[in-house]
């Protein structure tokens, strides 16, 4: 099962900041984010913007495993298990790019 809940993903994040040792506003410093806004996801006040949310897996090096997504692994998730690496590896930059492709693609496949 995916969880959505806040409260879990901000401790997901708090564990594995703590794990890394750091401090909020050590890794709000290194992701370039309001450590308030990093204080409010970790206490599931907040969910974090999809590019902060990256930026956070990234740094601090937590899978998707560890948000619940093993369950949903199965072989017609191949394509999908794919993308997500290619975004998750991707630059901010790149992701945009990715995001707006997909938004077009989807766009015309629906006209």
């Amino acid at each position: 099962m995916l969880y959505d809940d806040k409260k879990f993903i901000g401790s997901v994040i708090k564990n594995a900041r703590k794990k890394a040792k750091l401090s909020q506003a050590e890794l709000a410093e290194l992701i370039n984010m309001c450590d308030k806004n990093l204080g409010n996801i970790e206490n599931g006040k907040q969910f974090p913007q999809v590019n902060n949310f990256l930026k956070i897996i990234e740094t601090l090096r937590i899978s998707l495993e560890d948000f619940g997504v093993k369950e949903y692994k199965n072989k017609s998730d191949t394509n999908k298990e794919e993308l997500l690496k290619i975004i998750y590896s991707a630059t901010q930059q790149k992701t945009q790019i990715y995001l707006e492709a997909l938004n077009f693609i989807n766009k015309i496949s629906n006209s």
